[in-house]
């Protein structure tokens, strides 16, 4: 059960919801040293799932926001200056790898999605920032 709840854990931090994983994560890893290479694919799984979920959110927003803005206006506020489209433009699918970062890593993430970028190069960087930020905790655990 503490691996189910590791993964969905990880899951629900990687979404716009607040919560850190990392606290549950480094607890099984002392508990369960052994166990390392599952806990980090588990975690690593659990938080490039949740950041996907945001990924998706972003892509529903960009088409709620082109059609209904006139029947919803709050998604006004949901919109991207040009100079944020600009600068997310100019570094690209690479600013995924700070998926991992608290607070600015959801927003590359829902971006991502807004903006249309390829959902196979969004992926596999996310999964490589996620991957590595908790490799980097088990390594300083070990």
């Amino acid at each position: 059960m503490t691996w189910l709840g590791l993964f969905l854990y990880s899951a629900l931090a990687a979404t716009l919801l607040p919560g850190g994983s990392e606290i549950l994560f480094v607890g099984l890893l002392v508990a369960e040293p052994e166990q390392g290479v599952w806990l980090w694919m588990i975690a690593s799984a659990g938080n490039t799932l949740g950041a996907l979920i945001t990924f998706a959110m972003g892509g529903l927003l960009a088409r709620w926001h082109v059609k209904d803005v006139p029947k919803w206006p709050w998604l006004r506020f949901f919109s991207l200056s040009t100079k944020a489209v600009d600068q997310l433009h100019r570094h690209g699918p690479w600013l995924l790898l700070l998926s991992w970062v608290p607070l600015i890593g959801d927003g590359f993430c829902l971006a991502a999605g807004y903006l249309g970028w390829s959902k196979v190069r969004s992926l596999g960087l996310i999964l490589l920032g996620k991957s590595a930020r908790y490799g980097v905790l088990w390594c300083l655990v070990a």
